[in-house]
């Protein structure tokens, strides 16, 4: 009797556990609750490659995750793609799963400030200017999941600029990029599922969280470059976070300037 791989259609041997082509498993049978669930947890902690000991190893060895990574311990790591996109969507439940605390954006100082405006024209352009400004912070909030996905490729383009003569090309930095980044956005997705319970003023939180990028990332790239100056990867982890930050600036300015 002749068998073959319902997936791709070669030709099996009666022992084979599995596909030597797509390495599908042979013996199949038909889809049960128990194993979608099964194959779901499987995914995410398998013992030599699930996400909790990636996060782990994000935790304890940083930038030497990335090195193996594109060096070829490909088949160790949970997926750096899947798991930036995992985050990306938890940071976008994080950032808006409280609408009702007090928003940043709409500070006591502008409302006095619109108080003391007594002429109509002035005090219609303030309103204006400030209505295009909560609107612009609207957006980046209700879609951070598109916004950090922007701001990774320019973080890895600043890092490939600064160390455009080693090893690695573009493309290898922004795979670092993808863990690195992963990692910070993760503790401020769970730093602001915390803040439910204590509710301080989340401009703390972002406090926190840009001094923790500062440190892990020039402690990422430190340990991912191997050959680096501790000094230089502080310098590229500044200069990348500053960069992304006039860029927002940029774009929320020019947003913002041009309902005037």
């Amino acid at each position: 009797m002749e068998y073959r791989c319902k997936n791709c259609e070669v030709t099996l041997q009666p022992d084979f556990e599995y596909c030597p082509k797509c390495s599908q498993k042979t013996n199949l049978h038909r889809i049960s609750m128990h194993e979608v669930f099964h194959e779901g947890v499987h995914y995410f902690t398998h013992a030599d490659k699930g996400l909790p000991q990636l996060v782990r190893d994000l935790v304890l060895k940083g930038g030497v995750v990335a090195r193996e990574f594109v060096n070829g311990k490909r088949k160790k790591y949970f997926s750096p793609l899947n798991f930036f996109l995992l985050i990306a969507a938890l940071n976008l439940f994080a950032i808006n799963i409280d609408e009702t605390s007090e928003r940043p954006d709409m500070a006591r100082d502008q409302v006095a400030e619109l108080q003391k405006i007594t002429d109509p024209q002035q005090r219609a352009a303030f309103v204006k200017f400030f209505e295009r400004q909560v609107a612009a912070v609207d957006f980046i909030k209700h879609h951070s999941n598109k916004t950090i996905l922007i701001t990774l490729p320019l973080m890895a383009f600043i890092f490939w600029l600064y160390y455009r003569k080693g090893p690695y090309n573009y493309t290898e930095h922004l795979i670092a990029g993808m863990f690195m980044y992963g990692f910070c956005t993760l503790v401020f997705a769970l730093l602001c599922i915390i803040n439910l319970l204590f509710m301080v003023d989340v401009n703390y939180i972002y406090g926190l969280t840009l001094l923790l990028q500062l440190l892990y990332f020039a402690q990422f790239y430190y340990r991912f470059m191997g050959n680096t100056k501790r000094v230089r990867a502080y310098v590229a982890s500044f200069s990348a976070i500053l960069f992304v930050f006039v860029v927002t600036g940029v774009a929320v300015a020019v947003y913002v300037m041009a309902g005037m």
